[in-house]
């Protein structure tokens, strides 16, 4: 019996989808529940919270309106641009899980939570999740336990507390300055190869000779 496979390589490539994001198609809210799931173990205490549910949902929702604003609306221009809106996305979050009495919700989960939903849009790509292709350059790398490991050996400079209870703005931001000033990619693409095991700062002597 000689019979061949049907699938090709986008089926495989579906199927690690779909085991990663779930079931559903990939599109922006999966990136944005699959982005909470990156930080959750991190929020001490929520589990207690009867209403835990609705605030989460709320705050999923209010990430998918400002992703969405981003998407078919007015895009940040510049980096000053994306950075404010970066702030005061982060800010808001934390203003709804105290509203809903969860008071312990941290700039350092809020930035987690972004930019992870934005570089699981940009690995899903444009084919799946489109109009975000022109902030690349602007995004923040997501700062956790294995980036800090792996930028120490670039002279990272460690952060005042850990990662998730990161609460002055200020001080998230100059660690993502550092990034900016330290390689010569864009900052996301640093990410992505450090994951990869692959040295940015070669690489990018590399791509400006």
């Amino acid at each position: 019996m000689n019979v061949k496979s049907i699938l090709d390589r986008p089926d495989y490539e579906e199927y690690l989808v779909r085991i990663y994001f779930g079931s559903s198609s990939a599109d922006l809210r999966s990136c944005i529940s699959r982005a909470y799931r990156d930080f959750t173990r991190t929020l001490h205490g929520l589990g207690r919270l009867p209403m835990r549910r609705v605030l989460q949902n709320h705050a999923a929702d209010y990430l998918f309106r400002q992703f969405s604003d981003l998407q078919d609306g007015v895009k940040p221009k510049n980096q000053e641009d994306y950075d404010y809106w970066h702030r005061m996305t982060c800010g808001e979050l934390i203003s709804l899980y105290e509203k809903h009495g969860y008071e312990r919700f941290c700039f350092g989960q809020g930035q987690k939570w972004i930019n992870m939903a934005f570089k699981y849009i940009y690995v899903l790509g444009e084919d799946r999740v489109f109009g975000f292709g022109e902030l690349y350059e602007f995004c923040h790398v997501p700062i956790d336990n294995i980036l800090i490991k792996q930028l120490e050996k670039y002279g990272f400079p460690r952060p005042s507390r850990p990662w998730s209870r990161l609460g002055d703005y200020d001080e998230y931001l100059s660690l993502q300055l550092w990034i900016r000033k330290r390689f010569s990619l864009l900052p996301l693409d640093v990410e992505f190869l450090l994951w990869m095991g692959r040295d940015p700062a070669i690489e990018g002597e590399d791509a400006v000779r």
